[in-house]
């Protein structure tokens, strides 16, 4: 049938598309490495001037350390940092076996 999806094996395996139907092979734009190296650029410009911009505005945080100069940009990275820790310790303690609902 036309109609049906392909399976999960099928979906998670093949990195390339057919285009067309004429039997061509394409690579996903994610795949290639120029792209992936764009977006790291792209977010790291966007981090440098979420930086670049406390130095032109004056903040007024409830504490006074919420006042300094990236104050959120480091909060956010240990944030980021201590979330994926935490979710890999609870990854260990709640793991099952493969098999487990066999």
């Amino acid at each position: 049938m036309a109609d049906e999806m392909p399976s999960r094996e099928e979906h998670t395996t093949t990195s390339t598309t057919t285009t067309g139907g004429h039997g061509e092979k394409s690579e996903w734009w994610l795949d290639r490495p120029s792209s992936v190296n764009l977006i790291i650029k792209v977010l790291i410009a966007a981090c440098v001037l979420s930086v670049l911009a406390d130095f032109f505005y004056h903040k007024h945080g409830d504490y006074h350390f919420q006042e300094w100069i990236a104050f959120d940009a480091v909060f956010g990275f240990l944030a980021y940092v201590g979330l994926i820790t935490v979710a890999k310790g609870w990854r260990r303690l709640v793991m099952r076996d493969e098999d487990y609902y066999d």
